[in-house]
């Protein structure tokens, strides 16, 4: 079904706007914000089911728990906002007026559209051709590879997509929006989108991701009912850690691998149940090595800030664990939020724009519901990080160097909980094997000469293995064979790519140029957009290009004009402003946010190393967890620094 402009279709906005505006927190409710099972660019279709109370919190592996199941779906059937939070546009002038700012739909155009769509995919996930008298692309920006698995972190802690029920309510009202693989493709109106996807996620930059809805001490109300207790050590402040071993990995006849310093710490892993399945509040942080580390290094941050609290503010232990527990996650959200607008977007933003957005009291952002993900930013923008991507990556100091002899991005994605080489002892004993932990030393120095330490620039090219991806479109074994339909399903969820580009289309993403002109910034040139593309890709974009209007998706616009403008090093214009307007609206909106905070809040009056130096960066970050070694290559209290605490 193709979403065209009609009368029906206004009834969707008249309801939104008709709804108080009210958004609750679910990070400090029962039912918190722990989602389990969900894959990679997977939504929550939520059913409206009454909760099952046999259900154990602790070790139920559903995506949702029944209770925000259905406060998921209730949010659906009642057109609100309780449990979930909205998607807007940050751009309503053009989403009035679709389709004339988007890219072509009806009358014959969505299948050409589609078609061109899935062509461009397909070109995306391909080495650059050698053009006759220009040198080789280099691939390798100049920006450190952990800064693409600290932007996964970033979003999984803000968006998780929840889709509409599996009912309709015509043209204009509820629909279930499915996926990009849904037969027949269709393609929904910006008030459809806007009725029908919620975000299961606080905006917040809140960590809701790393805590959930917090511990639940013995004495208070709701013990033993929240899934997210079982990421705490049992009546502590602290998170809890998984253990890897500290005995060298050796294979008969094969060899024996180093152990990664510090060889004898061995809280450097996830906390994990029976199976291997992460115990942390989104399992989404587990989908690939690296990000699994980051949120493992997360942990040991709140871990050891807690231990700070109990030595530079004694008067703070006065209240018990809960106050330790406030004032530990405070000054850790907000160190986070800070290093997201002072590190993460200075380093990946074009110099000037943040600083614009920053000191300019109003926002382009002005959606119907305050506490909002613009929809060009969770779709299109804010996935450059999948171009930074790398198919190999120097690791550790078993899987170091150039290919072969790195750790490749398949085996990043098979050392996690679903990914089939972990084996846990008894009681979700140590899983993760010895030499697997990473080495942050080879990930977070910008002064680094290794190209292989870098992430790859942020271009129109991804990497190979991002066309393949091994944990998506998994058929299942029976039957044997499988239809023409279920293959070509598998094969588009495997191809990153051709999702994205397809998302953003079935989600009625203004064109890039439309964005750029909305900023009132010079759109990119025809021959700007063909720079270096092969014939394929130049003959997909000619078929989506038309109007006056341009025809470039906005996700591979943001990737291009990365490319021209910041030798793919950092993002252009369009990117640059959608990252800062979102990022600076939401944390406006945030009470709780460093921003809004009486004392004019900076990491002078967070917490500080045992020299008086302050945390300033993501590697200062590491360092105070004990993760990263200092320039003599130590590491803070001897390897103990963000330990749990438990046995």
């Amino acid at each position: 079904m193709e979403a065209q402009q009609n009368p029906a279709a206004t009834v969707a906005e008249d309801v939104v706007d008709a709804v108080a505006p009210d958004a609750v927190d679910q990070a400090s409710t029962p039912i918190g914000r722990t989602v389990r099972s969900v894959g990679h660019g997977s939504t929550v279709a939520a059913v409206d089911d009454t909760p099952d109370e046999r259900v154990d919190p602790a070790s139920s592996n559903a995506p949702l728990l029944p209770a925000a199941e259905a406060a998921v779906a209730r949010d659906h059937l009642l057109h609100r906002y309780d449990s979930t939070t909205a998607f807007d546009y940050l751009f309503p002038e053009l989403a009035d007026r679709f389709p004339a700012f988007h890219l072509p739909v009806g009358d014959g155009a969505t299948a050409s559209t589609v078609q061109a769509l899935t062509a461009l995919g397909t070109a995306m996930v391909a080495r650059p051709a050698p053009v006759p008298g220009r040198p080789p692309v280099d691939l390798n920006s100049h920006v450190p590879a952990v800064y693409t698995y600290w932007g996964q972190f970033i979003d999984h802690d803000i968006t998780l997509n929840t889709n509409g029920p599996d009912t309709t309510s015509g043209d204009g009202g509820d629909q279930a929006l499915g996926d990009v693989d849904a037969s027949p493709f269709a393609v929904f109106g910006p008030k459809v989108v806007v009725r029908s996807l919620h975000n299961g996620r606080h905006p917040a930059l809140n960590l809701d991701s790393l805590y959930g809805s917090g511990p639940v001490f013995e004495g208070e109300p709701g013990v033993g009912t929240t899934r997210s207790e079982a990421s705490y050590v049992p009546g502590s402040a602290k998170l809890r850690l998984g253990r890897i071993a500290t005995e060298p990995v050796a294979f008969p006849g094969g060899p024996t691998f180093a152990l990664v310093a510090p060889g004898d710490d061995a809280q450097r892993d996830l906390p994990r149940d029976e199976t291997g399945s992460p115990l942390i509040p989104d399992g989404r942080n587990d989908e690939n090595l690296v990000v699994a580390q980051f949120h493992l290094a997360m942990i040991r941050f709140h871990n050891a800030v807690v231990d700070w609290v109990g030595e530079f503010e004694p008067w703070v232990r006065v209240g018990g664990e809960r106050a330790v527990f406030e004032r530990a996650s405070q000054l850790v959200r907000w160190h986070y939020q800070w290093l997201v607008v002072n590190d993460y977007l200075r380093t990946l933003t074009k110099p000037g724009v943040l600083d614009a957005v920053l000191f300019r009291d109003t926002s382009v952002y002005r959606p119907r519901y305050p506490i909002s993900m613009p929809l060009e930013f969770a779709v299109a923008a804010f996935r450059f990080g999948h171009s930074m991507i790398r198919d190999t990556y120097d690791f550790n100091v078993n899987f170091t160097g150039p290919p072969p002899a790195n750790a490749s991005l398949v085996q990043l994605f098979q050392f996690t909980g679903n990914g089939g080489s972990l084996f846990p002892g008894p009681s979700g004993g140590p899983a993760l094997p010895s030499n697997w932990p990473i080495e942050w030393t080879r990930f977070v120095d910008k002064g680094d000469p290794s190209p292989f330490r870098m992430a790859e620039k942020i271009d129109t090219f991804l990497a190979p293995s991002l066309g393949t991806l091994v944990k998506e479109g998994v058929l299942p074994d029976e039957p044997p064979t499988h239809t023409p339909q279920q293959l070509a399903a598998s094969a588009l969820q495997k191809q990153l790519a051709q999702r994205n580009l397809l998302r953003g289309y079935m989600l009625a993403l203004p064109t890039g140029e439309a964005v750029a002109n909305a900023l009132g910034v010079t759109p990119l040139t025809t021959a700007e957009l063909e720079d270096r593309a092969g014939d394929d890709v130049k003959q997909a974009l000619a078929a989506l290009r038309g109007g006056d209007h341009g025809g470039t998706p906005l996700w591979y616009y943001v990737l291009k004009e990365a490319e021209v403008q910041g030798n793919g090093s950092f993002l252009g214009d369009v990117g640059s402003r959608v990252l800062a307007e979102t990022f600076v609206y939401l944390l406006r909106q945030d009470d709780t946010s460093y921003v809004r905070a009486s004392n004019h809040w900076t990491p002078a009056q967070g917490v500080h190393f045992e020299d008086g130096s302050l945390v300033l960066t993501l590697p200062d970050v590491l360092r105070f967890a004990g993760v990263l070694p200092d320039a003599a290559g130590e590491f803070r209290g001897d390897g103990t620094a963000g330990h749990d605490g438990a046995p």
